[in-house]
């Protein structure tokens, strides 16, 4: 498992987009050795006057592989309306 952090600014249309992919550590610990497990996650979110709107995610993504994460990350800068509506 490796640690992964993807951050892209992207313009359609005249509005902006933050296009984030991060790993993150699993927060429950049902299982033995979930709490050393990393799961990676693709997050895209609308940017308004500078303002990353957390609050209202237009994708959300989780996978278990760093590779899947980084692709589809790519993806989505290649073709974002295949992945959410505008």
């Amino acid at each position: 498992m490796r640690e992964l952090e993807l951050k892209n600014v992207m313009t359609i249309d005249g509005r902006e987009f933050l296009v984030s992919t991060i790993s993150m550590h699993v927060r429950h610990s049902f299982f033995k050795g979930d709490s050393n497990r990393l799961v990676y996650e693709t997050m895209v979110f609308e940017i308004i006057n500078d303002e990353v709107q957390h609050h209202r995610p237009l994708f959300n993504e989780r996978y278990n592989m760093a590779d899947e994460a980084i692709a589809e990350h790519g993806a989505i800068l290649k073709n974002p309306k295949a992945f959410f509506i505008l």
